[in-house]
């Protein structure tokens, strides 16, 4: 079991505490007014992924604390840690003594864990007029920046966060999957699943906090329907060439494009939803086999629109799920679709969820989700440890 260090710094009422609440342990925004401000160093280990525990040092801001963080206790706070995540309040009414206590973390960063990742959250950005969001976050990061090179750090991200709105779900993700030492090997295994399905999008939640670990994304370069048919009923191509399979192809059982309907016992919810999503779908007309493997692959994709589209995913099933449990009843899965695309959300590995996003009208629902059920023990082999 890995245990990594995260350091949660900011001044007194930046919100860090609030933020924490609400991505490990499922406060809603509109609860953490009930929270009360940190005194000195909270410990807290949160499970994340099944084997990967984070060591939570959410660290008071008053000014009494710092100074004892720079001094008495400096080795302890500083030492071995992995990440460290340091929060702005844009409304903060002393900016300059902001900076010089986020200089004087550098600083104990870079003299006792050197290797340490940075991350800067810009926080309550939701108090700043929406037209004006992009360019105090950028002046803001200019400084910030500047402060970092001053202290010799070269590396740090930063981003923009709110507790009101998905920006939150996007920073946090960003962070955790930084943690996550084999995330590249995830993607490949990710996108060739998403390849097989025929699908336009996969993405992989975890399982608590509903954050996104990794997603894989349709690539027009990739081959046609016929490859996922041949997938359903592998057989020699029609020119009468010997067939090999696809030297990247991973190992998962593909369910044939059969057209039986849902099973009623699935433990997923289907709802005929509007056209929130605008995933241009070819409508079909000829549904015969011929007609599939002489038929390209589903060229109506359009690109993506929203950037922040799974976060925004991950804010809205996550406060669904809560709901489900206030209502004791469990959250399994559901299915949203319309005439131009589906989308499925399932309970996936011991830790995980996945939603499968579908546009393409010849792959048949049933087959979605036997495709996600027959890969549920491929990807258990490996997340857990990751």
């Amino acid at each position: 079991m890995a245990k990594k260090k995260v350091l949660l710094m900011g001044k007194a009422h930046s919100g860090k505490t609030s933020m924490r609440s609400i991505i490990f342990a499922n406060y809603l925004a509109r609860d953490t007014t009930r929270l009360s401000p940190t005194l000195d160093v909270e410990h807290h280990h949160v499970r994340f992924l099944g084997d990967l525990v984070l060591n939570l040092w959410d660290c008071g801001g008053q000014d009494a604390f710092y100074e004892s963080y720079f001094e008495r206790d400096r080795e302890t706070i500083f030492r071995s840690v992995e990440l460290l995540i340091y929060v702005f309040d844009i409304e903060s009414e002393s900016p300059e003594k902001d900076f010089d206590h986020f200089c004087g973390v550098l600083e104990a960063i870079e003299e006792n864990s050197p290797d340490a990742r940075i991350f800067v959250l810009v926080h309550k950005m939701d108090l700043v007029a929406e037209e004006d969001r992009q360019a105090i976050f950028e002046d803001r990061k200019r400084l910030i920046a500047e402060s970092c090179v001053s202290c010799g750090v070269e590396n740090f991200k930063c981003y923009p966060s709110s507790i009101w709105d998905e920006s939150l779900y996007k920073a946090w993700s960003e962070i955790v999957t930084n943690l996550i030492p084999n995330i590249r090997l995830l993607e490949t295994h990710l996108n060739n699943f998403c390849r097989m399905c025929d699908a336009d999008e996969v993405v992989l939640f975890e399982r608590a906090t509903f954050l996104v670990i990794s997603h894989a994304q349709y690539s027009s370069s990739e081959g046609g329907t016929a490859a996922i048919a041949n997938f359903a009923a592998p057989g020699p191509p029609a020119d009468g060439s010997a067939s090999s399979p696809p030297t990247d192809a991973v190992d998962i059982p593909v369910s044939s494009m059969a057209s039986s309907p849902m099973s009623p016992d699935s433990g997923a919810g289907v709802v005929e939803a509007p056209e929130i999503v605008s995933e241009a779908a070819e409508q079909a007309t000829d549904r015969s086999p011929a007609a599939i493997e002489e038929t390209p692959r589903h060229v109506g994709r359009t690109p993506h629109f929203d950037s922040h589209r799974f976060e925004k995913i991950s804010n809205i099933v996550k406060q669904f799920k809560l709901s489900c449990g206030k209502a004791q009843s469990q959250f399994q899965g559901m299915e949203v679709r319309n005439s131009r695309f589906s989308a499925f959300i399932d309970a996936f590995t011991a830790n995980t969820y996945i939603m499968v996003i579908v546009s393409n009208p010849h792959v048949h629902t049933a087959a979605t989700l036997l495709n996600i059920q027959n890969a549920r023990n491929h990807f258990e082999r490996f997340i857990p440890r990751i």
